[in-house]
């Protein structure tokens, strides 16, 4: 990353109004720190509690903010609406975090000094407070990946990556509108164009809410997610 490069940081809400003020809180000084021309996106997928009310409040006294109101789509179709966004405002790089609070600003300078010689750097959630069930899953899913694709990605759903606009330009209009983690088939991609420089980081607990995407998806919809996965990234690859 060069020193005046764009970065946008996307990061989709949905019914966080507990851990909204402080996840800004902590990240806004990181980003100013570390960033010297950012966007901080923060996307509103159709929240139904004080969400919206939030950001907006945050967006008039801190330039950076930008607030984007939309329809509910599920937490990886946000994250593709806005990477696009970033793309047609000519940001260079986007960063990508969630806004549960489980995000630590801590890592991030190690991601923007890896991203001075890779243009794909992900968190590797190498240690985590929410349960063993997740951290299963995780694995579950980059083996689901390897059958599916033969590329294997080490946090293929991770919320904590950093990424030149490049390696997203020619993929997110071909992602299924109906793909619900879209993040993964994005991150599967990268790995087999690009390579992925991992990052270790911690990751911590929900400060509040519900998790948006639900344990009972993968048992449920398991191999929906599958097949979808296979054909879209065989489609994807030839682009």
């Amino acid at each position: 990353m060069q020193k005046d490069d764009l970065v946008w940081v996307v990061m989709p809400v949905y019914n966080e109004e507990e851990s909204l003020s402080h996840v800004i809180d902590a990240w806004l000084p990181v980003l100013r720190a570390n960033l010297s021309n950012f966007v901080f996106c923060v996307i509103n997928d159709g929240s139904k509690d004080k969400s919206i009310d939030i950001m907006q409040s945050y967006a008039q006294s801190n330039d950076e903010i930008k607030v984007v109101d939309k329809a509910n789509s599920g937490h990886g179709q946000s994250c593709i609406y806005g990477y696009q966004l970033a793309i047609e405002s000519n940001a260079q790089w986007v960063f990508q975090m969630d806004s549960d609070g489980q995000c630590n600003p801590t890592y991030f300078q190690s991601c923007v000094d890896a991203s001075k010689e890779h243009q794909a750097v992900y968190g590797y959630r190498k240690t985590r407070d929410d349960g063993w069930k997740r951290f299963y899953i995780s694995r579950i899913v980059s083996s689901f990946i390897w059958i599916a694709t033969r590329v294997w990605v080490r946090d293929a759903n991770v919320p904590y990556r950093f990424m030149h606009t490049d390696t997203l330009k020619s993929i997110v209009k071909h992602v299924p509108k109906d793909f619900h983690l879209a993040n993964v088939l994005i991150s599967t991609y990268q790995q087999y164009k690009y390579g992925i420089k991992w990052v270790n980081i911690h990751f911590d607990d929900r400060f509040g809410g519900e998790p948006s995407v639900k344990l009972s998806l993968f048992a449920k919809h398991g191999f929906v997610l599958f097949r979808q996965l296979r054909d879209a990234f065989k489609a994807a690859k030839n682009v």
